[in-house]
């Protein structure tokens, strides 16, 4: 079995409840090419013209945005075994966040447009794509709610929780920038809680 292939079955398992057919999958995996970036390699950029969708095989990837003022805005990180598709962060027509490499990462590149060609012929992979965008927009709205509700400490510890040796993965910058404080700060935090424990 190719790569491609396990990953494309372990997707459908992901996402969806229902069995699709081998020959199903096998033409999704048939759309799908293996590509490799090094850890800090930017995958896609803001301003990139691009219709594609990426199933993380093995990596870490930091999803972010530039302010006005150039500073970068850590807004997700993506682990194995996640969709993420520049289709859900495109204005007229240009993709408006970046994604990079944390770490070497492996995946599998779609194009879009060929994906939405075959679940219009096999609709069943539409109940596989409506998984993905139900977990984008859970994962967007308990990120938008812990923004409102939840303090700096509050939003480390889950974190932590969904990603438990993430200070050792990633740069504290980006980690900071995520739960929303500046870099002093969250020294600040993990000293009080390791203090605590």
């Amino acid at each position: 079995m190719t790569e491609i292939r396990q990953a494309v079955e372990q997707l459908a398992t992901r996402y969806t409840k229902i069995t699709i057919k081998d020959d199903v999958l096998s033409q999704l995996a048939a759309l799908g090419e293996l590509v490799e970036f090094a850890a800090n390699e930017l995958i896609v950029a803001a301003g990139d013209d691009e219709n594609k969708l990426y199933l993380l095989i093995d990596g870490l990837i930091r999803k972010y945005y530039l302010d006005y003022q150039g500073n970068d805005l850590t807004h997700q990180f993506l682990e194995s075994g996640q969709v993420f598709s520049t289709q859900h962060v495109v204005f007229s027509g240009q993709v408006m966040c970046n994604f990079e490499a944390l770490e070497s990462c492996k995946m599998v590149c779609f194009d879009y447009e060929r994906v939405q060609a075959l679940m219009k012929k096999e609709p069943l992979l539409t109940q596989v794509y409506i998984g993905i965008l139900e977990e984008t927009l859970r994962i967007k709205l308990i990120r938008e709610a812990a923004l409102l509700s939840e303090s700096a400490t509050e939003r480390y510890i889950k974190l932590k929780a969904e990603i438990p040796d993430i200070d050792q993965r990633v740069n504290h910058g980006y980690i900071a920038s995520y739960i929303g404080v500046t870099p002093v700060s969250l020294s600040r935090i993990r000293r009080t809680l390791r203090e605590e424990n």
